[in-house]
């Protein structure tokens, strides 16, 4: 596999939101648990997990394309019906890093998470209310998740 893509992240947590009983992984929670996989990721390895731009959005972060390609869900569990990229074949080093990503967030609420992004100098919050919006650097997130591993 040449690059991941968040699309391919992404699919890769839907398939696991799917192996529970209670779905929840709607676009807004799994918009959350990029954010602090690509955060987690940049500093650990200080790489980025996957190339595309994490945006301030006024919920939270958002990765635009992920955000395209689920957002005819709306509000419901996305499904693996929906699945818009093949997470198979996801390096194995990736998948257990994503896979412990999600077994620490993914068991909270989107609202949980949204507030989590939120809190006072989170990189969504000094951009968002800096700007209105726009692109959070990946240095930017990778110094904050350092600092707050």
């Amino acid at each position: 596999m040449a690059r991941v893509t968040a699309l391919d992240v992404a699919a890769y947590m839907i398939q696991l939101a799917n192996e529970i009983d209670e779905n929840d992984l709607t676009n807004l929670k799994l918009q959350k648990l990029l954010y602090f996989a690509q955060g987690r990721y940049l500093a650990k390895t200080g790489t980025p997990l996957f190339d595309e731009e994490i945006e301030a959005w006024q919920y939270g972060p958002v990765v635009r394309s992920v955000y395209n390609e689920y957002k005819s869900c709306g509000a419901f569990p996305i499904t693996l019906f929906d699945l818009g990229s093949d997470y198979q074949e996801l390096p194995e080093d990736i998948k257990t890093f994503v896979k412990a990503i999600w077994d620490e967030y993914g068991r909270f609420s989107a609202g949980y998470l949204v507030n989590l992004t939120h809190e006072q100098g989170t990189p969504w919050s000094r951009h968002f209310q800096s700007s209105g919006g726009g692109v959070i650097p990946k240095d930017e997130l990778r110094r904050y998740f350092q600092k707050n591993a």
